[in-house]
């Protein structure tokens, strides 16, 4: 139901809930009017008949219709400026405008429109237009406690709906429309008594001024004689007229002040019962908001009460979700813990077999480091070693060239050796000629010295000696010719080993020199093989003391993954009492049962039956 269908069907409940409270009350006001205009008993009945019917159709059913549209339009309506609670004011400040602007004052007009027409047609002074106005005004806050009751129960439904939406926030008002017990109370049964009083006053003083009246022109026109009987006959008159009315006056002044009574009491066990359905409710674990809502005090009681229900209504989803989340939560962490002890028990071999690794590891570093050192000190031996060879090296290339030196000047003295043989071989050969030439010279003697005879004798002998000195100097001289023969062989021999010799001592030399430059690239080398075995020694001795660290951490790790077991152990079972405990909570949080309400829709209005019997 929407805001319009809910305005037009609230002024039409009201109107009839209004039309139920005024039929019955105005023909009883309209009669006492009526006797206070001084009318008799069956002009007064003429009358109601007459000008009742018009006033009940123009302020019994067109006013409060109108008059009820406006305002619940004003109430149900909904305005961008509305902040949380502002609505749920003006719905409960509706029942209690309402019987203002529609009870109190369509009884007002009514009486004033009722008495007019009376006091026109029977000439009755302007006196009795003011009383028979104040009769109907009387009537109407006699009669507007019960409408303005019995209006905010059809509007309950609507403030309910209003709070549901915010459950939190506290109705809050103030002023005459806002009523509170202490002083809502009060109010009601002093104006229903004292309306109820100056009703009873009105009718008795009216009717008390007429009989005073009527004496009194009868004991003026009849004299004192019969005076006595007159009395009787006034007196019985008063009774006659006062017959009909007293009853109706007496049991207006204790009808209605009980029936309002009765009223304020149903309301106040309404709405105590409404806040005592949701204590017991709470206590048995079902959770509904009380199904009242009003401006007195049982109205804060109610909305207390409903904010802090609407906290606990939040308490059991809450805490059914809590749970089942726990319980999720703990089932996932079971599951984790499984799985975590699984993938520590693996982690716990991983690390054995680590740790027996990183045990091998540092007895490989160790004898790594011990080859590395080892290394390094061939590295050391080879850089010195190649540093001697260097060094030796370089002296054999100076012996080298010394030697080179000297071969070249044994060629140098061979060749003029041979030089020299080839002079002597040349003076030989001179020799070789003069003995030669003396052997022919000696033999030319001997011939001569033969011719001679003993003269040349001598001379024979001395051509002869000379003949065997030239013989002999032939003989030598082809021996030294041999000898020097032989000499330059060996000398033509001794230039050649000793050209060879050279050249060897040359090739030799080249061949020093560039085992010399890698005998230097050999040194180069060691020494950056010793820097480099160097760094691997210092390298291996970092790492071998890296993997005791390691092997260490390990340990740690060890003994830390067994605590960590023991630890997850020990979590396994919280995880269990969690489970427990979550399904406990669950349980506990099913004992309550929150009752669901719907703020969206409108309440759908009564059946005419249903109403009635409501109202």
């Amino acid at each position: 139901m929407n805001e319009a269908e809910g305005v037009r069907d609230l002024a039409w409940r009201g109107m009839w809930l209004f039309l139920r409270w005024v039929l019955p009350p105005s023909i009883l006001c309209a009669y006492l009017i009526a006797m206070t205009m001084g009318l008799s008993s069956q002009e007064g009945v003429r009358v109601t008949a007459t000008v009742l019917p018009f006033i009940v159709l123009v302020f019994g059913l067109l006013h409060p219709y109108v008059t009820l549209r406006w305002l619940a339009g004003w109430a149900l309506r909904r305005r961008e400026e509305d902040v949380p609670g502002d609505r749920l004011r003006r719905i409960l400040e509706l029942p209690w405008r309402s019987m203002v602007f529609t009870t109190s004052a369509a009884w007002t007009l009514g009486g004033f429109f009722f008495s007019l027409p009376v006091c026109v047609w029977f000439g009755k002074d302007w006196f009795r237009l003011g009383l028979g106005t104040l009769i109907a005004f009387c009537f109407g806050v006699v009669v507007a406690f019960p409408f303005g009751l019995g209006l905010e129960r059809l509007t309950l439904p609507w403030a309910l709906r209003e709070q549901g939406l915010n459950p939190e926030v506290a109705p809050a008002g103030s002023g005459l429309f806002w009523p509170r017990q202490v002083w809502f109370l009060p109010l009601t049964f002093l104006s229903t008594i004292f309306a109820t009083l100056m009703l009873s006053a009105c009718v008795v003083v009216v009717k008390l001024l007429g009989v005073r009246a009527q004496l009194k022109e009868v004991l003026l026109a009849d004299g004192a004689v019969l005076s006595a009987s007159r009395l009787d006959d006034v007196g019985g008159s008063l009774f006659a007229e006062l017959g009909f009315a007293l009853p109706w006056v007496c049991a207006l002044v204790f009808i209605l002040p009980a029936f309002t009574t009765w009223m304020l009491a149903r309301r106040q066990a309404v709405s105590a019962g409404a806040v005592h359905g949701a204590l017991s409710g709470l206590a048995s674990g079902r959770i509904r908001s009380p199904r009242w809502v009003s401006t007195d005090e049982m109205g804060d009681l109610a909305s207390g009460m409903n904010g802090v229900l609407s906290r606990l209504r939040r308490f059991p989803r809450l805490l059914r979700t809590s749970a089942q989340r726990l319980g999720e939560a703990g089932t996932d962490l079971r599951v984790s813990n499984e799985e975590q002890q699984q993938g520590l028990s693996r982690q716990a071999a991983a690390l054995h077999e680590a740790r027996v690794t990183s045990e091998e590891l540092r007895r490989a570093a160790g004898v790594a480091s011990d080859s590395a050192e080892e290394v390094l000190r061939v590295a050391l031996r080879a850089e010195t070693l190649g540093n001697q060879g260097e060094a030796a090296v370089v002296q054999s290339l100076e012996g080298l060239a010394a030697i080179q030196g000297v071969v070249s000047g044994i060629q140098e003295r061979l060749s003029r050796l041979e030089e020299r043989t080839a002079q002597i071989g040349e003076i030989t050969e001179a020799v070789k000629d003069l003995a030669d030439q003396t052997h022919l010279l000696a033999v030319n003697a001997a011939i001569e010295a033969a011719r001679s005879g003993e003269a040349g004798r001598g001379f024979a002998v001395v051509a002869r000696e000379m003949r065997a000195l030239s013989d002999q100097s032939v003989q030598a001289t082809r021996r030294i010719r041999t000898i020097l023969m032989d000499i330059a062989q060996g000398i033509r021999d001794a230039a050649s080993m000793s050209e060879q010799g050279g050249a060897r001592v040359a090739a030799g030399l080249d061949q020093m020199r560039a085992s010399g430059d890698s005998l230097r690239a050999l040194s180069k080398s060691s020494q950056e093989s010793s820097a480099a075995a160097r760094r691997i020694a210092n390298a291996v001795t970092r790492q071998n003391a890296a993997f005791a660290q390691i092997a260490t951490a390990i340990a740690d790790l060890s003994q830390l993954m067994d605590g960590t077991l023991r630890r997850l152990s020990a979590t396994q079972e919280a995880t269990r009492t969690l489970q427990v405990v979550s399904g406990e909570v669950g349980q506990m949080a099913m004992q309550f049962e929150v009752q669901e309400e719907d703020p969206v829709s409108a309440p759908e209005p009564h059946p005419p039956r249903e109403r009635d019997r409501a109202a």
